[in-house]
This record gives C-alpha cells, sequence and structure tokens, in this order.
C-alpha cells in the first residue's frame, strides 16, 4: 500500500462520522486534525468562517476531509476547500460570493510573479498584471452588511511589502480594466468603459488620468 493510502485510509477511521470511536489516542488525532483544518482555514477565510454556523463548519470540514483533501500545503487546502464546496453545491450565493472573493486574494498572495512598473502611454496597450484582479459582485462584500447592490472590486499584490490589498472601485474603473487586454489602448479602454458607465469620454479620461497612471506606477496594469 502507498504511502498516500495509508494515510488516506488513517483519516478515514478516524473521521468516519458512521463509527463510535472508543480509543481514547483515535479521539485525540480526530481533535488534532479536525484542528488543524480549522486553523487553516479561519485563517484563509476570516469572512466566510465569521457568517457560518459552528457546527455547520465544522461537518463541512470534516466531511471534506473525508472526501479526500490531497494536497499538504496549507495555502492548498484552502482552495481545495473552495472547490469541494463548490462541486457539491453546498454554498448560497452569498457565501460563494465571500468565499470567492477571499480566495482570490489567497491566489495572489501567493503568486511569485515579479511586479513590474511602467510610465503612462494614452497610445500603448496594457494588461491588468497577474498580481491583480477586478470583481465584481451583487452584494456588499467590503462592508460585510451582504446586501442587494453591485459592487466593483480591486485586488492587488504591493509592489513595497508584497501584501495583498483591495479597494471599492467604480463601475468605469471596472470595465476600463476588463478592457485592458488585447490591443486595446488606454484612449481606447477609457473610450469603451466611459460606454459601459454611461459617463462622458472626455470627463472620463480627465478624471481617471491620475488613477490610472497610480496603478501603472504600482505595476497594477503592465
Amino acid at each position: 500500500m502507498k504511502p498516500y493510502d495509508i494515510q488516506n485510509n488513517f483519516l478515514s477511521s478516524v473521521l468516519n462520522n458512521n463509527k463510535t470511536i472508543q480509543n481514547e489516542n483515535m479521539k485525540i488525532y480526530q481533535e488534532l486534525i479536525l484542528y488543524r483544518f480549522k486553523e487553516v482555514l479561519t485563517s484563509t477565510y476570516p469572512m466566510f468562517t465569521k457568517y457560518i454556523n459552528k457546527d455547520v463548519l465544522e461537518k463541512l470540514i470534516k466531511d471534506f476531509i473525508y472526501s479526500g483533501c490531497s494536497t499538504s500545503y496549507v495555502w492548498k487546502i484552502s482552495l481545495e476547500f473552495k472547490d469541494y464546496l463548490y462541486s457539491n453545491r453546498l454554498l448560497s450565493n452569498i457565501q460563494k460570493s465571500i468565499i470567492e472573493f477571499e480566495s482570490k486574494q489567497i491566489s495572489i498572495y501567493v503568486r511569485n510573479e515579479d511586479i513590474k512598473c511602467s510610465v503612462l502611454s494614452y497610445k500603448r496597450a496594457y494588461r491588468l498584471s497577474v498580481n491583480a484582479s477586478v470583481m465584481m459582485f451583487d452584494y456588499d462584500i467590503l462592508n460585510e452588511s451582504f446586501s442587494k447592490e453591485k459592487q466593483y472590486i480591486l485586488i492587488y499584490k504591493n509592489k513595497d511589502d508584497f501584501q495583498v490589498y483591495y479597494l471599492s472601485i467604480s463601475k468605469f474603473l471596472y470595465h476600463f480594466f476588463k478592457y485592458q487586454r488585447g490591443n486595446n489602448t488606454i484612449n481606447k479602454a477609457i473610450y469603451f468603459a466611459s460606454k459601459k458607465a454611461n459617463i462622458d469620454y472626455k470627463d472620463a479620461k480627465n478624471i481617471a488620468k491620475e488613477t490610472i497612471e497610480n496603478f501603472i506606477k504600482d505595476g497594477i496594469l503592465v
């Protein structure tokens, strides 16, 4: 039997809900395993785990481990947990939004890509850095009110301390980032985004100039 199979059989024995564990050592192992997984998931998904019933969360974690968590990397455990919940349709729409928001931060944080900085040129085509992402939600995630409303968020890795930050952005900036692909220049992206946001192109160009320049200086647009 392979080491992974031995480990999996052991976890199955320890965590199987259908067995009454009499051996005190097995109970200790069970508590240790659950504690470790809880520790990892509550630290990487603080908002998601904050707004879910503790008993429900424990059952989800236990079922997740029993189903066969396949990685030994702490950060991958969190992403596998999200995939497990998605594949088994165990999330409400709000919970999906929360865990998607938090898992995106994890994915950006663990990237080892260099952060490249440039200067503003309206005639140049840019793209959103792999160290950044824009997201749109139907709920108020940032204020944790979860009221029904559109919210646009930029998540990015800071070039100075390499920590991941997020901020609320306008509908215009969200679409501007979305149009920063292919051969779209800054001018084209501003034009298309202003149409999506129903604002005047010239106004958008004047208002957004300094903001866009900072995004390029900070390596968010490359």
